[in-house]
Order: C-alpha cells, then sequence, then structure tokens
C-alpha cells in the first residue's frame, strides 16, 4: 500500500516537472524573440533618429540660412520706390503696397538713403545720399550727363519686407552713341586713383563659394567714412543684380561676398584718404 502512495507521488512530480519544462519551452521560444525585437527596434530607431538629427544639423549648417535668404529674395517687395529726374534733380517716392508713403526707416551706415546710380555701360558711378523731404519722399541736386542709367534705392525700412531692384530712367535726351561694348574682365587687379593705389585680391573667383575681398591700400589706413573704413558695390554686367557689402570688421578692409551665378561682375570700392573719397573700379570674371 505504501508502495503504491510512494509510486503515485513520484509519477505525479515526475509529470509536474514535464509541464513545467514544456512550458518554459514554449516561453523561451516566444518570449526571448519578441524581447530581441523589441531591442532591434529600439536600436534601429535610435540610429534612424541619429541620422536624422545629423541630417538637420548638415542641412541648418550648410544651407539653412542661404536658403532662407533665398526665400527673402524671392517675396515680393513691400515697398515700391518710384525716381524720377528732371533738371539735375533726382526725385524719390516710397511707397507701401497700399500706396501709402513709407516714412519709418531705419539709419544704415550713417545714413537714411544710400543711392547707387550707374550708366549703361557701368563707367559711370555715383553713391548718394539724398535728403529727407518727410511723407517719403527724397531729394537731391545731382548733375549726370545725357544717357541710360539704373539706380538702386538701398534703404533699411522698419518692420517690412524691402528688396532692392534696379530703377531704369534717362538724363536728358538719353544716349545718342547707341548701344554700348560689353565690359571686359581686368587682367590685374591694381588701380591707382588721385595718386593712391590699390590691390584687390583674390584673382580667382568661383559661384556660390564665400570669398573675401581684400583691398590692399599700401600702408595707406583709410579714414572713417559712413561708420566703416570703406564700402563695396557690386554689380553684374547687365545692371540687375546688386549688392552693397561692408567690412567684416571695424579695423580691415576686407569684405565676405558670394556670387550666385558665373558671369562677368563690377566691383566697385570706396575708401576715404585724406578727406577725398576715392572710388577703385574692379571687373571680374565668376566662374
Amino acid at each position: 500500500m505504501k508502495d503504491n502512495i510512494v509510486l503515485r507521488w513520484t509519477l505525479s512530480a515526475v509529470l509536474i516537472l514535464v509541464i513545467v519544462i514544456g512550458s518554459y519551452s514554449v516561453y523561451a521560444k516566444y518570449a526571448e524573440p519578441s524581447t530581441s525585437e523589441h531591442a532591434g527596434h529600439d536600436g534601429e530607431q535610435k540610429t534612424t533618429d541619429s541620422s536624422d538629427t545629423k541630417d538637420n544639423e548638415k542641412h541648418d549648417d550648410g544651407h539653412g540660412d542661404h536658403g532662407e535668404d533665398q526665400g527673402d529674395v524671392s517675396k515680393n517687395s513691400d515697398i515700391t520706390p518710384t525716381l524720377h529726374f528732371e533738371n539735375n534733380l533726382i526725385h524719390i517716392e516710397l511707397k507701401d503696397k497700399e500706396g501709402n508713403p513709407v516714412e519709418e526707416l531705419e539709419i544704415n551706415h550713417e545714413k537714411l538713403m544710400h543711392l547707387i546710380i550707374v550708366n549703361d555701360d557701368l563707367q559711370q558711378y555715383y553713391h548718394l545720399h539724398p535728403e529727407n523731404k518727410g511723407k517719403g519722399v527724397f531729394a537731391i541736386q545731382h548733375e549726370l550727363k545725357d544717357g541710360h542709367y539704373k539706380a538702386f534705392v538701398d534703404i533699411k525700412p522698419k518692420d517690412k519686407n524691402y528688396v532692392v531692384q534696379p530703377l531704369s530712367f534717362e538724363a536728358g535726351n538719353g544716349d545718342a552713341h547707341g548701344g554700348h561694348e560689353t565690359i571686359k574682365p581686368d587682367a590685374a587687379f591694381t588701380k591707382t586713383v588721385n595718386g593712391h593705389t590699390v590691390t584687390m585680391s583674390p584673382n580667382i573667383f568661383k559661384s556660390n563659394k564665400e570669398i573675401v575681398l581684400d583691398f590692399d591700400l599700401k600702408n595707406v589706413k583709410p579714414e572713417a567714412y559712413l561708420g566703416a573704413l570703406g564700402h563695396v558695390v557690386i554689380l553684374d554686367e547687365g545692371g540687375d543684380k546688386y549688392v552693397h557689402v561692408h567690412p567684416l570688421s571695424e579695423t580691415d578692409t576686407k569684405f565676405a561676398t558670394k556670387f550666385d551665378q558665373p558671369g562677368i561682375y563690377k566691383i566697385w570700392g570706396e575708401f576715404k584718404i585724406n578727406g577725398k573719397v576715392n572710388v577703385y573700379p574692379f571687373v571680374v570674371e565668376v566662374k
């Protein structure tokens, strides 16, 4: 009798052990891959997030600002300037999209307005500062030879988007000589004006790459002019793309810029020496 009881207990124990082992095997078969898949999913997610973060960082560092600038340029300007020239009087009106006069301008390099004027062949260049007459009107007396001109109204309005665009106008009877020859790149970048020589570097220009224009004034330190040691204006050969560049610092004559497209460009460097502003023109080819 006792032997039968022991046998039954032994068989029961073996049966329970078999059930436990079988249950654990089933759990191991399905639970462990699930845990492994979950870990793998986390790993892939982290890798993906890390990659996305790096891509975003690369985008912001390499193209974010440039893309934003391009977006601003493509927008329609909130301000439309108009220019009228008669009897050597340059008259400019600034109006917003609703036709209201624009009066709130910020001072930019000591002036409310910088007016750049060039003729068709980019041989005549003027940097003027019209007087504020109020209610969005600016005016200045300045003699111009007969011919076709383009003007660039350079202002910094408060709380409004503004893109400088060329304004075409005629002085006198226009240009009696007809068309002009296209400008040609300079072979050397050294110019002498009023007895003072300036050399510009570099001598190789590539598009879509930041370039630092370095003007060597041959041991002559220019005087402060409009809040800086110099100013640089750049136009493409068609006189349509306008860039006004200021020095990188208050102590040197280096100017950082970038040419978006290959082509021929003219650069005017302005420096005040012995109380007189000298303008040094250079024609470059950007490849």
